[in-house]
């Protein structure tokens, strides 16, 4: 209502303004030929032609006031409550001047209230697609529907439907991840289950035969080392789990710092060589150029870690007396590289998957061997928090196999 008050105000003042300049008008226009009228008495009076008169203060060649024509009128009573033509005419103007601002001043307020009323239909319209959008968000529906008169003249309402709109991206993208947070959680719990079932089944068996009492030394010895073998297996399982709950929950964070990046890859070899020496697998850097120190901000602990995961895979999926070859290549904004070996493969397919969580592939030689399928998802997520990459091509269902891994790490 406000917003109409003051165009009210204005229109006022101007049909105020209007009226005052039209009633001025009508009143000079009466003084001036009441003027004349005096001036011709005065001429006539003193033999003078009143027709050259008039003509001359028609022209504007006004001379004395005519005092003594005004006397001579108001004698007569010609002026006596402006009782004459002029005078009538000069009521009739101001008359029709009030009654035509009134009539106009009318109309203005008439289209006031209709515009006044559109606008308020058009409010109400507004606020009530707004109030549904609200009602929508409630129900988890996040659709903002804008009339087209909200997209004109930017208005109040205008910016608060954009921030609704930007609301709606947020909660859609909240609402999204969450999701997906509930599914990979739901994921995460059918995977750990299935994972523990084997180790946990394999010691119930073991621990019932053992309670039987009926084995030998030998027997015994052979289901207590089974029952270590399992134990190992839950204790790699749990630690994969702590590091992924760590990792994902940012309790983990990648310190990078100015080090050694072949420092890492030599610390890695050593910690995977004694599995490598018990297949009888030679792990060799191969000199595509000479190595030297490449200084590189990582995480050296995290960063050894990824390339134990990835060699470890290669030891526990190459046959005995073969190689693990490894090569550095310097490229102009990163470092490449990659880890070869001549183990049994991985199926096209399969590339992007093995880097799923606890994704083990399908191959009976791979069900096999010992694992959790967490290793390449732990690599892969610290090399994407460097800033790098890893990725795999294979030789699978040939008479040569093998694996080759690539990681690539930024410079800087």
């Amino acid at each position: 209502m406000r917003k109409f008050l003051f165009p009210v105000i204005i229109g006022i003042v101007v049909l105020a303004l209007a009226d005052w300049y039209f009633i001025t008008a009508a009143n000079h226009s009466y003084e001036e030929k009441i003027k004349i009228l005096s001036v011709m008495i005065e001429e006539q009076e003193k033999g003078t032609d009143s027709l050259a008169t008039a003509a001359g203060l028609l022209k504007g060649a006004l001379g004395s006031y005519g005092e003594a024509g005004v006397e001579r009128l108001k004698a007569y009573g010609y002026l006596a409550g402006q009782q004459n033509s002029f005078g009538v005419e000069r009521k009739a103007s101001i008359r029709n001047t009030v009654l035509f601002s009134a009539a106009a001043f009318l109309l203005y307020l008439l289209s006031l209230g209709l515009l006044y009323g559109q606008c308020r239909r058009q409010w109400q319209g507004e606020l009530r697609a707004l109030s549904q959008t609200l009602d929508k968000f409630s129900k988890h529906i996040y659709e903002l529907e804008i009339p087209e008169k909200m997209n004109g003249k930017e208005k109040e309402i205008d910016r608060i439907a954009g921030q609704l709109s930007a609301l709606s991206e947020q909660l859609r993208y909240n609402e999204e991840r969450l999701n997906m947070e509930k599914e990979e959680t739901r994921s995460l719990v059918t995977d750990v289950s299935h994972q523990l079932k084997t180790p946990v089944a394999g010691l119930k068996t073991c621990f019932e035969i053992l309670n039987q009492g009926n084995l030998n030394p030998e027997e015994e010895q052979e289901f207590l080392a089974q029952c270590m073998r399992q134990l190992a297996g839950l204790e790699t399982l749990v630690g994969a789990l702590v590091n992924i709950s760590r990792m994902e929950t940012g309790m983990i964070e990648i310190r990078r710092e100015p080090a050694d990046i072949l420092e890492t890859l030599v610390s890695a070899v050593n910690r995977v060589y004694l599995k490598a020496e018990g297949k009888q697998i030679a792990i060799e850097f191969e000199e595509t150029e000479d190595l030297k120190p490449t200084i590189i901000p990582h995480d050296v602990k995290w960063l050894c870690e990824a390339f134990i995961n990835i060699l470890e895979n290669a030891v526990k999926y190459s046959p005995v007396n073969t190689q693990i070859r490894v090569r550095m290549i310097r490229m102009a904004t990163f470092l490449r590289i990659e880890i070869e070996d001549q183990g049994i493969g991985i199926p096209k397919e399969n590339y992007h998957k093995i880097f799923k969580r606890f994704y083990r592939g399908e191959s009976e030689e791979v069900r096999k061997a010992e694992g959790s399928g967490v290793g390449l998802y732990l690599t892969r997520e610290i090399l994407e928090r460097h800033g790098g990459s890893v990725t795999v091509s294979s030789r699978y269902g040939s008479k040569r196999r093998g694996s080759t891994f690539v990681v690539q790490i930024p410079y800087d």
